[in-house]
């Protein structure tokens, strides 16, 4: 249960005591006026008789909860202001200074003033439950002041031993970095800064091997061995720098001798038009020394020979692309070649030629997939046009002289008007929106485009009806019923 939680349930403990204490007064008043009856009667009694029934009465009202009595009864209620102002020290508490708290392992690093401090909050829910609001409001500012004492002072130590932690860490003493560390996470557990370095301490034990055994080889002047124990180092901890320094050294010491010969093999293989082998030696040398001014020669020969065969290779495939009637191949092989040679004529005129038909392609699949887009005058003139393009590529596309061929039979089709049969009631008004007026009918043939069409029909006293209707290209006629048979 948190602190808000006790707060509301220490409320309704109060409510509930309040009414309580008010039932308990009634009795104890009732028992009061019953004894002072009976002793009103009882003149004749000894007096020590009459001591000893108010000696009951006292101990009655005591064992009633009389202070309770008392606090209800008393005229000094603690003030309301005094009752506000703990409210808004607990909310204080609450939002500002137990989020920071809670970043802190309060209960492993200080034990004490952790119990210390849960007790000093219930002792504040307490007082304020019993309505002693001042106690109340005295009990959570000694909280906060506890709280913060504690997150200053577990910030000054975190602050201290990530620094430590730091320092133990870069002169690779495990242990010691290790206990400061796990000290750091205790006092600041959401610390990113304390999280990388904590992973970083964590790979000491199996850095520490192999710096050991990297260091002997060094002295041993065992230059292969040291730089594969330092790519190791190097693969568990990407930013020690003297490891990183020390590879380099030894790269250009062990490599100095294997380049030249890896650079010669390379013009070797191009001359020869093996391009793989000459990658390959290349690469070779760029391991060793990447920035030498031998690279640069030898990759822009094989550049060369690799841009001749590829514009070849391209070629051919746009070739045997355009023989499958295959435009959208055709024309990603001629875009690769002309990539590879901008100023090439031959290549220009096939990509001109290929971009136009996989243009008419694309619109033609449109029109054929979209037959009643021809409704419309204007899209059935582009088509035309479009058609009568096509004509110049029948023998280099047979599909798409298919579809122009297509496409003219569909705009025909889509011209042609066809019948439509209304049958109605003879008393509702019939309209066919952006068309005209069908009137007053019981059956009858009107002539439409195929396309999309609204038909109204509207009666006086009756709801009108709105019916979406698609006249069909495809079919010799069409019909439909409409009449307004729901009333108002």
């Amino acid at each position: 249960m948190n602190f808000e939680k006790k707060l509301i349930e220490a409320q309704e403990n109060r409510r509930a005591l309040f009414i309580n204490s008010a039932i308990a007064i009634v009795v104890i008043l009732v028992i009061a006026f019953g004894i002072v009856f009976f002793l009103s009667t009882a003149q004749n009694k000894p007096d020590e008789q009459t001591a000893v029934l108010a000696d009951d009465v006292d101990a009655l009202i005591q064992a009633e909860q009389t202070p309770v009595v008392e606090s209800i009864l008393s005229p000094d209620i603690p003030d309301a202001e005094l009752r506000q102002a703990y409210i808004a020290a607990v909310n204080d508490y609450q939002n500002r200074l137990l989020p920071k708290l809670n970043n802190v392992d309060l209960e492993k690093w200080n034990k004490t003033q952790a119990e210390r401090l849960a007790q000093l909050e219930d002792q504040a829910l307490s007082k304020f439950s019993s309505a002693d609001y001042a106690a109340a409001l005295q009990l959570i500012e000694q909280t906060k002041t506890l709280a913060q004492t504690l997150i200053d002072d577990s910030q000054q130590q975190y602050e201290a031993a990530l620094a430590q932690a730091q320092q133990a860490y870069s002169e690779d003493r495990y242990q010691d970095a290790k206990f400061q560390i796990d000290t750091a996470l205790m006092l600041n557990k959401e610390s990113r800064e304390a999280t990388s370095l904590s992973d970083k301490i964590a790979k000491l034990p199996e850095l520490l091997p192999l710096l050991e055994k990297s260091n002997t080889a060094r002295v041993e002047n065992k230059h292969q061995q040291e730089l594969n124990l330092l790519n190791q180092i190097i693969r568990l901890a990407p930013d020690r720098l003297s490891a990183i320094e020390r590879k380099q050294v030894l790269v250009a010491q062990i490599s100095k001798a294997n380049f030249n010969t890896a650079i010669k093999q390379a013009h070797q293989a191009i001359s020869k038009g093996d391009v793989e082998l000459a990658k390959q030696k290349i690469a070779t040398a760029i391991k060793i020394f990447p920035n030498r001014q031998e690279i640069t020669e030898a990759t822009t020969a094989l550049k060369q020979l690799e841009k001749q065969q590829r514009i070849e290779a391209y070629l051919q495939s746009a070739q045997s692309a355009m023989a499958a009637d295959d435009w959208p191949a055709t024309q990603k092989s001629l875009e690769l070649a002309l990539n590879e040679q901008r100023d090439n004529q031959y290549i220009q005129t096939l990509l001109v030629k290929s971009t136009s038909i996989i243009k008419l392609n694309n619109e033609f699949n449109h029109h054929l997939n979209n037959p009643y887009q021809l409704a419309n005058d204007q899209r059935v003139s582009k088509a035309k046009t479009r058609i009568a393009e096509a004509a110049a590529f029948a023998k280099d596309s047979p599909s798409l002289n298919k579809k122009a061929a297509e496409l003219a039979v569909l705009i025909e089709q889509m011209s042609q008007k066809i019948p439509v049969k209304i049958s109605s009631d003879n008393q509702t008004d019939i309209l066919v929106r952006g068309v005209g007026m069908v009137g007053l009918t019981e059956l009858k043939t009107i002539h439409l485009t195929p396309g999309q069409y609204k038909f109204e029909g509207k009666r006086k006293g009756y709801k009108s009806k709105l019916i979406d209707v698609l006249i069909p290209y495809d079919q010799s006629s069409y019909q439909l019923t409409i009449y307004c048979d729901e009333a108002i």
